[in-house]
């Protein structure tokens, strides 16, 4: 298995950012690609860039992806949109996506069943059922408490099983 995992956060210590990482410590290691990085005008196809483009091409090959975003205005952030705009149509095909998010107020939990999910299956991925949804009392000393790394652990177990399912060969 592949792991990468995407974080737009807005700060190398957000909780978003925490989240993304208590994510690759989960699956075991893999690639972190932290969006707030990379160059905004190549995020934003005002120019090219090769940071960009690799990383695209590492999200869309791995196996398994989590992208890990904060809740703005009921859903993910434009940054995380900005870079899933780079992607080719069915980039994300045979690959399993489990979505993670950090909010200020339970109030728009479903906000990536409804955003989040449409936006993966557009580039041909795959969600797996369980999502990932964290506010600021889920998290103790900026990591996650064990409730939400124990529902974080259940989705990568499912993005796993069903990577597996979409590509035998990987």
């Amino acid at each position: 298995m592949s792991l990468v995992v995407v974080s737009s956060g807005d700060s190398p210590t957000s909780k978003t950012r925490a989240l993304a990482a208590a994510a690759l410590d989960l699956g075991g290691g893999g690639r972190l690609i932290d969006l707030i990085g990379l160059p905004a005008d190549a995020l934003l196809g005002r120019r090219h860039d090769d940071v960009v483009d690799d990383a695209v091409a590492a999200a869309s090959a791995a196996s398994v992806l989590v992208l890990a975003t904060p809740i703005y205005r009921a859903t993910f952030n434009g940054t995380l949109k900005a870079f899933l705009d780079r992607f080719p149509a069915d980039a994300l095909s045979r690959t399993a996506v489990v979505l993670a998010a950090t909010a200020a107020t339970p109030d728009h939990y479903l906000s990536l069943d409804t955003g989040g999910r449409s936006v993966v299956a557009s580039l041909g991925g795959w969600t797996v059922p369980t999502v990932v949804y964290a506010t600021g009392a889920d998290f103790t000393d900026g990591r996650p408490s064990d409730p939400v790394v124990a529902i974080l652990r259940t989705a990568l177990d499912q993005a796993t099983s069903l990577s597996a399912a979409l590509s035998p060969s990987r």
